[in-house]
């Protein structure tokens, strides 16, 4: 087998652009509130102003709804989410944030913003939406074979 560095191979550009957006984001989300992961960003967008059911969020993400749950104990232990029964469902609990989380989610959407405006101007409009557009057919063409397997 040759033995050769490919910088274009989808998996490792992938892979490392990960690991260095994970590594900004602990930076800089530590830096918004002391204990605030990185991980927790969809999971906290999710919620949004309207409020979210456990439920809705493991399925929003693709995720378990084990996982889910971790993540919402862990924003309640932040104080950046509070729950209460769902009007239109009582078996269910409606997520929403506080106003300390509301605070937050405001902060972390600025420095999402700011990181996004950097990647346009390195690479332009044009290209950073065609970027964004590659990778979400990339994202859907998975989601269709994993439907059919």
């Amino acid at each position: 087998m040759e033995n050769h560095i490919n910088t274009r191979l989808l998996f490792k550009v992938i892979y490392i652009l990960k690991r260095l957006t994970d590594e900004w984001g602990d930076t800089v989300f530590t830096q918004l509130l002391p204990g605030f992961k990185i991980g927790y960003v969809p999971v906290f967008m999710c919620i949004g102003t309207d409020g979210i059911s456990n439920n809705e969020v493991a399925r929003e993400l693709q995720i378990t709804k084990m996982a889910a749950s971790k993540i919402i104990k862990e924003l309640f232990a932040l104080k950046l989410i509070t729950s209460e029964k769902d009007p239109l469902d009582a078996r269910s609990e409606r997520i929403t944030l506080t106003s300390k989380g509301i605070e937050i989610s405001a902060k972390v959407k600025e420095s999402a913003s700011g990181i996004v405006d950097e990647y346009r101007k390195i690479t332009g409009d044009e290209n950073y939406d065609a970027a964004i557009d590659v990778l979400l057919a990339i994202t859907r063409y998975h989601e269709e074979i994993k439907i059919r397997n």
